[in-house]
């Protein structure tokens, strides 16, 4: 049995939540204990509908961890998150928006692990919630497609992508696609907030 590196962080589950946050996050790279999350957005979302949100810049420990590919990647450049508030500061505020509702987003392993070793990094108790990955639903449902990035997943389901790799866009959406292979509706979000 493999040893829990992140004790206390939540589970993985095959689950169909009628009420969840959405979560998606923006990072300086792909490792966890060595990059830092440079944004993030969190939606919550009760029967389809999107009731509230919160997104913010996190300002990095280390500025420039924002490379050039991350700005061409993301579109986030260094002055974006300059002054942006710290872990420290920003993280207890997003663990307070989710709360005990589950989380849900698209290789929802990946964004955890940030929010765990971010949380452990910015001296602050690891989000515990349980979630659910829209990749992993994606492989079950549509088998037929040639891989699940959330770009792909979207486009043979229909629904529109403004941008990629921006945390509120990318939560918008994941949500729409969530709501459409699960539960077979249209997600309703603001249209402001698009």
């Amino acid at each position: 049995m493999a040893e829990n590196k992140r004790p206390g962080r939540g589970k993985s589950l095959i689950a169909e939540p009628d009420r969840y946050v959405c979560i998606d996050l923006e990072t300086t790279g792909l490792r966890p204990m060595a990059d830092w999350i440079i944004e993030f957005a969190a939606y919550r979302v009760e029967g389809g509908r999107a009731t509230d949100r919160l997104v913010s810049f996190v300002r990095p420990g280390d500025i420039n961890k924002v490379s050039p590919f991350i700005t061409d990647l993301t579109g986030i450049t260094k002055d974006m998150v300059r002054d942006a508030p710290l872990p420290e500061d920003v993280l207890p505020e997003l663990f307070d928006f989710v709360g005990e509702d589950m989380i849900l987003g698209h290789n929802t392993c990946f964004d955890m692990n940030f929010l765990y070793d971010g949380a452990l990094k910015a001296g602050l108790q690891p989000i515990g919630n349980d979630f659910t990955d829209t990749m992993r639903l994606s492989r079950r449902c549509n088998k037929c497609l040639p891989n699940h990035r959330l770009g792909t997943v979207a486009e043979y389901l229909g629904v529109d992508v403004t941008t990629a790799h921006r945390a509120a866009a990318d939560v918008e959406t994941t949500v729409r696609c969530y709501e459409r292979m699960v539960k077979g509706r249209q997600a309703d979000i603001p249209p402001e907030w698009d």
